[in-house]
């Protein structure tokens, strides 16, 4: 498996490897050993927090693959100001969620389901979204 540097300091090293997940070793431990974790960088924005720190939890790879399709698609891009839209991100995230995937089958909710079982379609997934969070985008 290949790693991108992804940033390097005194206290910690992360690498971008090739199923997006990040690999991240901190150096100033309390035992001084280097410690080397993988995690799911988040990528949605903070409004969706609740939502989908489950699925990052849950299901790391579909999380990372979810938003590297979104991020090929101009959203939720840290370096892009106008990528941050969070109906088009919703709409995104129905579009391109697998739908096999568990994502809330441990936290807050606890639904050992897939998305398709939830929801049934896309569409119905998308328009729960619109519904849960249409403060946010009003």
């Amino acid at each position: 498996m290949t790693k991108k540097l992804i940033s390097k300091d005194e206290y910690q090293v992360r690498y971008l490897l090739d199923n997006g997940l990040t690999e991240v070793t901190m150096f100033n431990t309390k035992d001084g050993n280097p410690y080397t974790c993988v995690i799911a960088a988040y990528w949605h924005p903070h409004s969706l927090r609740h939502y989908m720190r489950d699925f990052s939890a849950n299901s790391p790879i579909s999380y990372a693959r979810l938003g590297r399709k979104l991020n090929s698609l101009g959203l939720c891009d840290e370096e892009k100001d106008d990528g941050w839209d969070l109906k088009q991100i919703i709409t995104a995230i129905a579009d391109h969620i697998a739908m096999n995937a568990k994502p809330w089958k441990e936290g807050i909710s606890n639904i050992d389901k897939t998305v398709k079982e939830i929801y049934g379609t896309r569409e119905n997934f998308k328009n729960y979204l619109l519904e849960t969070f249409k403060e946010e985008i009003a």
